[in-house]
């Protein structure tokens, strides 16, 4: 029965790596919105800017994050939806590359790992999402990229957005089935 479930684990992290990709690849061509997407931030920029908002080191929102991705895998191992050897190589992974600790990881536990509201933890990614998104607009300008007046359309609609918090909706954990009850949560 296990065997079953290794599918739709791989598949998602495949889905997430291709999504990535694809994501970056857009950005990087000037996709849509020239790359000036909430998605077409990178996953660096998008925690240190948000280590600034909420008042913290970097280096203890990676840790928060990291532990969070590690609880993640844990429980998958304790739910039997991946093997202990799987859960080893999910692990290194994850304190080796922030993005995929960052996709692991859980609004909760990452809130509670660093002593915060999950409100005050998706408020900061909130404006750090703002505040890179409104850094790249002028860059564009900057480059000759944009205009000024299409810069002000542009930095108008991210004013007006709704911006994701912690996590994109849609964007749970890699390991989520939603069979946890763990939906709304804030992840």
């Amino acid at each position: 029965m296990r065997s079953f479930r290794k599918v739709p684990l791989l598949a998602v992290l495949l889905l997430a790596g291709l999504l990535t990709v694809g994501v970056v690849a857009a950005s990087a061509h000037g996709g849509p919105g020239h790359g000036l997407g909430a998605r077409g931030i990178a996953i660096s920029s998008l925690v240190t800017q948000s280590a600034k908002e909420l008042g913290v080191t970097r280096v203890e929102l990676k840790q928060a994050i990291v532990e969070s991705a590690i609880s993640t895998v844990d429980q998958a191992v304790e739910d039997e939806d991946i093997s202990a050897d799987e859960a080893d190589d999910l692990k290194a992974e994850a304190n080796d590359n922030l993005r995929i600790a960052y996709r692991l990881s859980r609004t909760v536990t990452v809130a509670a790992n660093l002593d915060v509201s999950t409100a005050k933890l998706n408020s900061a990614f909130r404006a750090a999402r703002k505040t890179l998104l409104l850094t790249k607009i002028d860059r564009a300008v900057a480059n000759g990229d944009l205009t000024a007046e299409e810069a002000a359309a542009l930095k108008e609609k991210v004013a007006n957005a709704t911006l994701p918090g912690y996590k994109a909706a849609g964007c749970g954990s890699a390991l989520d089935s939603g069979s946890r009850g763990e939906r709304g949560s804030g992840r």
